[in-house]
């Protein structure tokens, strides 16, 4: 299916995608790309998700914006440079609110501590379950 996930970690998007989100993105061809689609793209050695206002492609380049970036006067402010064509991973096609604090917390220490000693115990509170109970199911 050619889907990837990624946390969003800015506010950038917001309220489209909160930070904390977990976003699923469609790999896509960057020549189906219009204006306003919302894209996410390599950018600076990390992850981006920002919207297209404007295509060149003839130097195939995207013109993006944070939907939520903006200065005192509330204009939206543009990102200071264009993201290649190639540097595009796809579009947004869905997304779970706040669901990447979990999966942050228990991608590292201590969260995989937690995670592993929560499931050790719930198996050892069945196994004293059994014991005491073993007829009953």
């Amino acid at each position: 299916m050619n889907i990837k996930t990624y946390v969003v970690t800015s506010g950038s998007m917001k309220p489209l995608y909160p930070v904390g989100s977990v976003i699923y993105v469609k790999n896509i061809d960057p020549n189906t790309i219009k204006k306003n689609d919302i894209i996410t793209f390599y950018k600076n050695g990390s992850v981006a998700t920002h919207q297209v206002y404007e295509i060149d492609r003839q130097n195939q380049e995207f013109k993006t914006q944070g939907i939520n970036n903006k200065d005192e006067n509330g204009n939206i402010i543009h990102d200071a440079e264009p993201v290649k064509f190639s540097s595009l991973i796809g579009k947004p096609v869905f997304c779970i609110p706040y669901l990447g604090y979990i999966v942050s917390l228990i991608k590292e220490p201590p969260g995989i501590y937690i995670v592993i000693i929560i499931t050790i115990l719930m198996l050892f509170i069945n196994y004293i379950l059994e014991k005491r109970y073993p007829n009953e199911k």
